[in-house]
């Protein structure tokens, strides 16, 4: 409380200075001056003043003291109504489980049905079965089992009320390593939740005998690594290692190696052939920014890991044929040697790892803006059904792509059958071999299997709901939870959906809707990067998909013919120029399955300007023509400037105003892939030839990549560009888009360590193109009405319409630290 010696009070404006929320306390001694007798009318004069000013100090007290209690009735009225407050309200951050609706054909596998999967197969003697904890890379083990959709007109027939419900079947991925014919092989099994069948799947639309050379990594092989390669190699190279890197890989203390590795695709080497390039890192946060020069070629085709055997060696900017002849010429001082030193700052100062550095910002410690939820979630999940506002859809993980969206509608139509992330790819250039090779297909790290946990507050805002997936696979021991992998929340961008202000005396109003959408949200860790996938559903029935791109750099020991491939980041590393792309899958369905796709093409005309006086004035413009395509090879798109067009698919019927109801195709992200057609690694990516490719559904064209495609150039088990060689008629047919994403990324100094979000966002969307009579978004109450009170005189007073919303101010909290100091699973399990 804050003490004054004297108050005065001479206008109204010292009154309104008086009215804060400070207390002013005369003293209680009054001035000699107003009690000095001077007569009998002066006393009373001064008296009267006197008690006047002790009056309205008083009443000030007072209204001060109202004031507080005040404030303090609405804040507790305000924790009871959800208004205003911040309370700490603590929730378990533990997932809802998708998988409970076992009445939904899209529902995933439940632990009970994975349990009885697993047994079964066990049960087959054909199959001799070894258990996880005992397998080894040459084995028989069941790597991989997930749900099989059943055929998209079995679907909707149950889903309509015309037909059953589709039996419940998985399919499994049964690595024989330990066969006459080592071999991997993809097999239908059920019915679930007690499978009494299993057959081999037949089909033209991908291999399901894989030859044994084109598995994906599991956990086994990099036990075979560590057990039958590298210590052959540290116990002939040790000394070079030591000497040249300061540091060792076994029994190494705090100065480690770490090693990494480059797969050679099929498409550069001989058939049956399986080769990888390694290479050395310094154990640090984090590896990839810290390589070093010491590379060694395995050929691993042999399916007994004792036979690997160590080929070419490249060390100092130099190719030696065996390590011996490196060892050889390291000894005799007949090459190049490299010296560098393990890395001795402490970690928070090193230039690869994260922790805050410089002036800290903001200077004080003050949290940012909030995005909350005053009254609770807007949206509801039951199992895997999702509903907002006018949307609903089903939700499944999927251990080999990952989130799946399936039976999306608005307005109770089907919009979409299957919305699905499908491959990413990411090709890198470079000097070295491990650098020059370095092609991936993420797939083979299976995408379901690398969903991680989320942070709230962080990687979702806190109100999210955070949910776990279920995936069983080799490499992670069978079955696992994945917790918190798949978070759920409204967001708005604060970017209005429709916005307008006009102004005149007879025609003012404002009119505004911000555009508050519903975002379903993965986020994928692959060895060093970190891809943020969000599929968003906006209020006038459009869906947005977008991926963006974070982590850490994978980076190259520097020499000066690297400098044409990428950035020097620091005196012995370079990063890589890399092209990332992706390939989605967008099952459309428009007013049924019936569809058709076609073009608005944009033009320009060079026409005589009849309306002009001059009969010979030319006037230039732009006009469109629409242009159907009837075959999967007549809709191929490949982006051109120079010929804009709208991409539509829609419905051959017509409304009131002559219109066929359409959903328009947006790509925000489009690439070009620079690798020349059917050379090295790009047939295992044909998909991202084309921008945008239209074909006839096909239950067994499920994919466009698959697990394999990190191996198999030279024969890829799933060959996207079959799926449009085959040219079948589109017209009037159930479609699907292929979209393809992408950008060219060239590393640069201020990303280090981290690659950065900003700029790396590609995005696509399917929107509604002449589909509704006036926009769905008018039903929203979330949009702002303003209305001049007199037409005539809009400045004096309006109107404010919020449709029965009123402003609310509430947050909610995780307690996500105090889960995180005992246990902190669902971030890095």
């Amino acid at each position: 409380m804050s003490t004054v010696s004297s108050v005065s009070i001479q206008s109204e404006d010292d009154l309104l200075k008086l009215s804060t929320c400070r207390t002013y306390r005369p003293n209680h001694r009054l001035p000699d001056r107003l009690v000095e007798y001077k007569g009998g009318q002066r006393f009373w004069q001064r008296l009267s003043l006197a008690l006047a000013f002790v009056s309205i100090i008083l009443t000030l007290v007072v209204l001060c003291v109202s004031f507080f209690l005040w404030i303090e009735v609405s804040r507790r009225i305000a924790d009871e109504e959800g208004d205003l407050s911040c309370p700490a309200v603590e929730t378990e951050i533990d997932g809802i489980e998708l998988y409970k609706n076992q009445s939904s054909p899209f529902t995933d596998l439940s632990e009970k049905e994975i349990r009885n999967i697993e047994t079964f197969l066990h049960a087959q003697e054909w199959l001799a079965l070894q258990s996880h904890d005992i397998a080894e890379v040459h084995s028989n083990y069941v790597h991989l089992v997930e749900l099989l959709p059943p055929k998209k007109k079995d679907v909707l027939s149950y889903l309509d009320g015309t037909g059953p419900r589709p039996p419940r079947m998985a399919r499994a991925f049964v690595f024989r390593g330990n066969h006459s014919d080592p071999i991997i092989e993809e097999y239908v099994v059920g019915p679930l939740p007690n499978p009494t069948t299993i057959n081999l799947v037949e089909t033209t639309s991908r291999k399901t005998r894989v030859p044994y050379s084109m598995r994906p990594f599991s956990s086994y092989e990099f036990k075979a690594v560590y057990k039958s390669v590298l210590p052959g190699v540290l116990k002939k190279a040790g000394k070079l290692l030591k000497e040249s890197y300061n540091a060792s890989m076994f029994d190494c203390g705090n100065q480690c190696l770490k090693f990494s590795l480059t797969p050679i695709s099929s498409g550069f080497l001989e058939p049956g052939k399986r080769k990888a390039w390694f290479w050395f890192a310094y154990d640090v946060e984090f590896y990839t920014l810290h390589p070093l020069d010491f590379q060694f070629l395995v050929d691993m085709s042999l399916r007994d890991p004792r036979n690997w055997s160590v080929e070419r060696v490249f060390y100092a900017n130099q190719l030696f044929s065996t390590l011996d002849e490196l060892l050889d010429k390291y000894e005799t001082n007949l090459i190049n040697k490299t010296r560098t030193t393990f890395p001795e700052v402490p970690a928070e100062d090193q230039y690869s790892a994260v922790y805050m550095r410089g002036k800290p910002i903001p200077s004080e410690a003050r949290p940012p803006p909030q995005q909350i939820q005053p009254m609770g979630p807007r949206f509801q999940l039951r199992g895997n059904l999702l509903e907002y506002m006018d949307w609903k859809l089903n939700l499944r993980i999927s251990p080999t792509v990952g989130l799946h969206l399936y039976d999306v509608k608005y307005r109770g139509e089907r919009i979409l059958y299957e919305l699905s992330m499908q491959e990413i790819g990411v090709l890198y250039s470079g000097h070295s071999p491990a650098a020059s090779m370095l092609y991936f297909a993420d797939s083979a790290g299976l995408f379901g299997t690398r969903m991680r946990g989320m942070m709230p507050g962080v990687d979702c805002p806190e109100h999210a709901l955070l949910q776990d997936a279920l995936v069983y696979t080799s490499n992670t021991g069978g079955l696992k939870r994945l917790e918190n992998s798949v978070c759920i929340f409204e967001h708005s961008p604060e970017t209005p959906l429709r916005r307008h202000r006009a102004y005149s005396k007879s025609g003012a109003f404002y009119s505004a809707l911000n555009d508050h959408v519903l975002v379903i949200r993965m986020y994928i860790c692959i060895i060093n990067y970190d891809y943020v996938f969000d599929f968003v559903l906006h209020n006038n029935g459009a869906v947005e998909v977008k991926v963006s791109s974070t982590g850490y750099l994978a980076a190259s020991f520097y020499y000066p013919e690297e400098e044409s491939f990428g950035t020097r980041i620091s005196e012995t590393v370079v990063a890589g120029l890399h092209h990332h792309l992706f390939h989605f899958k967008a099952d459309v369905d428009v007013k049924g399955t019936s569809n058709r796709f076609h073009t608005m093409d944009i033009g320009t005309e060079n026409k005589t300007d009849s309306w002009a006086d001059n009969p010979t004035r030319t006037h230039v413009q732009n006009f469109f023509k629409k242009v159907e395509k009837r075959s999967e090879k007549e809709a191929v798109s490949h982006y051109n400037f120079d010929e804009p067009k709208y991409l539509l698919f829609y419905k051959n019927e017509k409304t009131e105003l002559g219109h066929t109801p359409s959903y328009r195709l947006i790509n925000k992200g489009m690439t070009k892939g620079m690798l020349p057609p059917g050379i090295g690694f790009e047939p295992s990516m044909s998909w991202g030839r084309q921008q945008l490719a239209v074909t006839k559904h096909k239950d067994d064209e499920m994919t466009s990549s698959s697990m394999f495609a990190i191996w198999d150039a030279q024969d890829p088990v799933v060959n996207f560009k079959k799926y449009i060689e085959d040219d079948e008629n589109i017209v009037d047919e159930d479609l699907v888009a292929w979209v393809t994403l992408g950008m060219y990324h060239i590393p640069q100094t201020e990303n280090v360590p981290n690659t950065a979000t900003v700029g790396t966002t590609q995005s696509f969307f399917l929107t509604p193109f002449n589909y509704f009579r006036e926009d769905p978004s008018l039903a929203s109450r979330d949009a702002v009405k303003v209305m001049p009170k007199n037409p005539a005189r809009p400045l004096e007073g309006a109107s404010v319409d919020r449709h029965g919303l009123r402003p609310y101010f509430k947050c909610h909290s995780e307690k996500v630290d105090e889960r995180l100091n005992s246990n902190s699973t669902f971030l890095f399990s």
